[in-house]
Parts: structure tokens; sequence; C-alpha cells
């Protein structure tokens, strides 16, 4: 079989991809931005010329480059992809290496029923190849076909043990009202404030137009008006900030999570969502190497819960792509997500209460020594640094001591933590890698030690139990790791 070029239509996606590019080696233009400004009026007047006409026109023929190197071949169970321009790459991947395979419509690709087939490999540190430009059905039926074959390998490899898929599939939908909720419960818009207000400081917005504003307003009042109604003003302007960034994360939350929809197939998990950007990802349970669920402290009131499996490589960002992620669940769609994916009832047990002492010691002499240093070692605050710290510190770590737990069974290591939200981590009893213990100086005097746990999703430690009892979890676990037949990557 011949290799195939993508659609034509793709080359606004290599422009993206071009641009990208661009940005990730920002570095390398270092020197022609030094050039700029240290050459001269008529360098810059030059190059003011030539670079409005010269980069668009050197991204588009990177970009159209790029598409016309980029072949692809699909011979029944294996992936075969060129590349590159100058430096030539092939590669060939079997579906059996199939971890994860996504389809991605973007906005652009829409009207003309176009998609992106994201495809990931184990061990690999991301997507491993993206074939932009295929239809939205043929994307689908080459993702079920990869997969597919994925699970008759695994199923092979087992001898049949592995776990019996389930005849019916389930269904879990997630209404705009619980969108709009995960918006408020998770906001990004919050988040993105500290990181304006430097460069928003340095444009002179608050002294050359904020302040005139509110001194027009000012003077719209006289003495008294101003006394009795000035507050209200400045209060509603306050309340005003809040709401537009709660309707901004809350609009955020709808383009990206617009239709959520979960479907469970035996063993194979699938989600779809999107309002410009439809995505479409997906998971094998055979994959799963850690489930996260996280709540925060509006998601604690609101009693709602986030929910994230990790596959191998490097699983702590949100938006990885090797997590699959669910934004929010409630009650019933947790319970029902949980029995799905054979979560145990955890048998909590908390950790030695000295374990909150050291923390309590570094917060308490650091906030004091910070009083200490803004204050010109003025004792009256120092030692009123002291005792406020003391308190509040105490208080804060009994809190997370409450709510730090652990639990194993012979199917799954939990950990939780948390302060005012929580966070339960539960990873397979069967996979993992590499166990070790470690008792310092500290911890030989309580009679504890630390267990740090590895495994394909990352690193976990349990600190500040008994020594006996983690040597004997220790021993389990490897038991049980070793006693597992089935594939479990």
């Amino acid at each position: 079989m011949n290799f195939k070029r993508v659609s034509l239509l793709t080359l606004v996606y290599f422009i993206g991809r071009t641009l990208m590019l661009a940005v990730r080696h920002a570095s390398n233009f270092l020197p022609l931005v030094i050039v700029f400004f240290a050459g001269g009026e008529q360098i810059r007047s030059l190059a003011l010329l030539i670079l409005p006409i010269a980069i668009p026109a050197i991204v588009v023929l990177h970009a159209f480059a790029s598409w016309w190197f980029f072949r692809y071949r699909v011979d029944g169970t294996t992936l075969h992809i060129r590349d590159g321009i100058f430096k030539r790459k092939q590669l060939t991947l079997d579906y059996a290496r199939i971890q994860q395979a996504d389809v991605r419509q973007p906005w652009y690709f829409r009207p003309f029923g176009l998609s992106v087939l994201g495809v990931e490999s184990a061990g690999s540190e991301g997507k491993e190849v993206e074939l932009a430009g295929l239809s939205y059905v043929y994307a689908h039926e080459l993702k079920d076909a990869m997969l597919a074959e994925s699970m008759e390998v695994q199923s092979d490899e087992q001898n049949g043990t592995a776990t019996e898929s389930k005849s019916d599939a389930i269904s879990i939908a997630l209404p705009l009202s619980e969108v709009a909720r995960y918006g408020l419960i998770y906001n990004p818009v919050l988040l993105l404030i500290p990181i304006l207000l430097y460069p928003l400081s340095q444009l002179n917005l608050l002294d050359e137009w904020l302040l005139p504003k509110l001194e027009d307003l000012q003077a719209n009042f006289n003495g008294s008006e101003l006394e009795q109604y000035g507050w209200l003003f400045f209060l509603a302007l306050l309340v005003a900030a809040l709401l537009i960034v709660i309707v901004a994360s809350v609009i955020i939350a709808i383009i990206r999570f617009y239709g959520f929809t979960l479907t469970i197939t035996g063993n194979r998990y699938q989600s779809k969502a999107g309002l410009f950007t439809i995505v479409t990802r997906g998971f094998q349970y055979v994959r799963l190497q850690r489930v996260i669920w996280q709540q925060g402290m509006i998601a604690r009131l609101l009693r709602r819960r986030g929910m994230r499996v990790n596959q191998s490589g490097t699983p702590n960002q949100q938006n990885g792509q090797k997590s699959f992620f669910v934004p929010v669940l409630d009650k019933s769609r947790e319970q029902q997500l949980r029995h799905s994916l054979q979560l145990t009832t955890p048998q909590w047990q908390r950790v030695h209460p000295m374990s909150i002492f050291m923390p309590w010691l570094m917060s308490v002499l650091l906030m004091t020594g910070f009083v200490a240093l803004i204050s010109g070692l003025d004792w009256y605050w120092v030692l009123h640094a002291l005792w406020v710290s003391a308190l509040i510190s105490a208080l804060v770590q009994v809190q997370s001591w409450r709510r730090r737990a652990v639990s194993l069974d012979q199917h799954w290591l939990a950990t939780r933590r948390g302060l005012i939200g929580e966070q339960q981590r539960w990873v397979p009893a069967y996979k993992m890698q590499t166990l070790k213990l470690h008792q310092g100086p500290w911890l030989r005097l309580w009679g504890s030690c630390s267990l740090h746990i590895y495994s394909a999703a990352g690193r976990e430690t349990i600190a500040w139990l008994p020594a006996e009892q983690l040597a004997q979890w220790k021993q389990q676990l490897l038991d049980t790791t070793t006693a597992h037949k089935g594939r479990w990557m």
C-alpha cells in the first residue's frame, strides 16, 4: 500500500503547528531581537518593512512543506508515518502498542467533516502521532480498530484472565447546569489575575485611566453624598468584578465540556465534549494506573467531585494527554463510576499525630522570621507574630492531619489528604514497580517509617505509620504484583 497525503485543508492545522513550533523555540530568535533594538534606526525601519511580509510568508511556506512531506499508511495492524522537511523520520506504530487514541474535531475542521486523530503508545511522554485531516467517520473507525487490536492482544497475553467485560453499556451525561458548576468549582480566570497584574501595572493603566475615571465619578458627588454612598459604589464595583470573573469561568467551562458524555462499554471508557472543538477521548481499563478524586472548597459546598484517570507517563498535568478527565460528578454519578472502576470500600487509617509537629514548627519559624525582617526586629510585633502564627498553624496542621489517611486491601492502595477539600488517590495494588522503605532519625524516634511507592503513574509516599505495618504492606504489595499474570500497561 502506498503512502498517502492528508487533505489540503489540513494546511490550517500545519500553520498552527508551525506557530507553536516557533513559540517553543522563541529563544533562538533572541539575537535577531537584539539586532533590531541595537542596530540603529535604519535597520529598525528596514525590519518593520520586511517582517510583516516575511514572517507570514515563512510560516505559510514551512506549513506547506510540512504538509507536503507528511505521509501516512495504514496496513491492517500497523500505522506508518513519514514526517519532516530537512530531517526526515519514519515511525512505525503497531496497534498492539497503542495506549490511547483520541479524536479531536477543531472548529475550523467541523464545516468540512474533518478531524485530528491522536495516537499514543505505551511509555511515550506525549502524543506520538497526530493525523490531521481525516474524515470524522474514518478517524473513529481507525481509532476503534487500533483499540480493538490492542484489547485482543491483551486478552491473548492474559490467557483468559482478563477482567470480564460488562455486556451492557453505561452512559453518563452531564447537563449544562453541571458543566456550569464546574466553572464555579475550578476557576481558571482567578489563576490568571496574578499573572496579568504585573504587565498591567507596567502599562500605567491604573494611573492614566482608572484613577481619573474614579476622580470624575467622585466629582459628581458632594461631600455628604460621597460619605453616604461612596462605600456602596466601591462595593458594587467589587461585586461586578467578581461576577465578571465567575461568568468568564463558566463560559470557559461550557466551551470545553459542553455536551459531556461518558460511555462505558465493557472495559472501554470514552468521553465526548466540546462546544466549538469536539474532543473524543478514551482509555481501556487495563491501562489504568491511578484514579484521582478531587474536591476543592467550592466543590465540597456544592457536593461535587472531579475524577481523573492517569495512565503511564507524567500524570500531574490537569490537561495532560495521559489523563482521562471527568470534570464534575454528583453523588449518584460518582457511585456509578466507582462501581464501574471496581473501587473497593476504603478502610481509612490515620497517620501518627506527631507528623504535624515539623510542618507546624517550620511554618511558625517562617512567618515569625518574615515579620521580624519587615518590622526591623521590633519585639512587640515579633512576639505577636509568634503566638498568632503558632495558633493559626496549629489549627491548619491539625485539620490537615484529620484529613490525611491511607488504606490498603488486596486490590487497591488509596491515600487521602486535604485541608478544606479533599483529594483521594487510588493505585491498583498489582501495578507496583519499585517499593522503598525509609526511616530517618525523627521517624525512628516514634517507631514509624515511610514507604515510597513507584508505579507507572508516578510516586506515592506513605509516612508516619508503624514500621512493622509498612514492612508488611511492602511485602503484600510485592506479592500481589508478582502473583498478577495479566498485562497492566
